[in-house]
């Protein structure tokens, strides 16, 4: 059986076909368009512009679905971004009528177990903690012999972040003061136990721009998968020390991706 994934975030929406043999989901497929539906909330409401852009992305997957014969079913579903919408029921109302998906729209906690179990699935740890910041909503998760101990999912994204409190390309203090206090709330709240732990197992985009501009910054192998938290540190440190526009401009590409990733590490969580 061949099956396609919908994953409709609120910065990139990403198709995925897999081929199911016995209890294993071989990837053949996947496409991805950077849609931004973070950027088109106004006042917790998806606007008209946002909808229209959508449904666009959903048409263009859903001809390639259609074009991919052997196709046997298409499962689109949504985290943050629409699942905060006022407008909900409208959205998939309409999404519905235009493009004819269902879209599921997952819980927090059920993103936050999916991620776990998706990423359990290609890393070798058996305990620490897994993260997956997306573009509206930020997935922490502690797990114990490859179990899951404790999770949450807090109400701040990458693009979230960036959009609410920063006003120009970098984090001012006192836009970094904001990011803070709000975050503390937001773990203050979802009562997650902070502590010190050895690794820190990191999914989504957000994770994956950090780790492009890490192998970049120190000219390790693109193959590279993984990253050292003084060095991390010490390449944050650099690139916010920059004042000059053209080396500022070879790492606009990853800033937004990035900057509230490293400050969660850096600042919050204690990895």
């Amino acid at each position: 059986m061949i099956y396609s994934v919908i994953d409709i975030g609120s910065n990139t929406i990403r198709m995925s076909v897999f081929k199911v043999v016995g209890k294993e989901a071989i990837s053949l497929f996947s496409e991805k368009d950077q849609a931004s539906l973070r950027n088109y909330l106004s006042n917790g409401k998806l606007r008209k512009k946002g909808i229209k852009r959508l449904i666009s992305v959903l048409e263009k997957f859903k001809y390639i679905a259609d074009n991919f014969d052997d196709i046997d079913a298409v499962f689109p579903f949504a985290t943050a971004t629409i699942r905060d919408s006022s407008n909900r029921d409208e959205i998939l109302k309409k999404v519905k009528k235009e493009v004819g998906f269902d879209i599921e729209i997952l819980s927090e906690d059920d993103e936050s177990r999916l991620t776990f179990v998706g990423a359990s699935k290609s890393i070798d740890v058996s305990s620490g903690v897994l993260t997956d910041i997306g573009g509206g909503s930020s997935e922490i998760v502690v797990f114990k012999d490859k179990e899951i101990i404790e999770s949450t999912s807090l109400k701040i994204g990458s693009l979230s972040a960036f959009e609410d409190f920063v006003g120009d390309l970098i984090v001012k203090d006192s836009e970094r003061k904001a990011i803070d206090k709000d975050v503390k709330d937001k773990l203050e709240v979802s009562k997650i136990k902070k502590k010190d732990y050895d690794t820190l197992c990191a999914d989504g985009g957000s994770a994956r721009a950090t780790l492009d501009l890490y192998n970049e910054f120190y000219d390790l192998n693109s193959s590279n998968a993984f990253m050292k938290r003084d060095k991390l540190k010490d390449m944050l440190d650099d690139i916010l020390g920059m004042d000059s526009r053209n080396t500022l401009h070879k790492f606009y590409n990853y800033f937004k991706e990035i900057i509230f990733y490293l400050y969660i590490i850096f600042k919050e969580v204690d990895l």
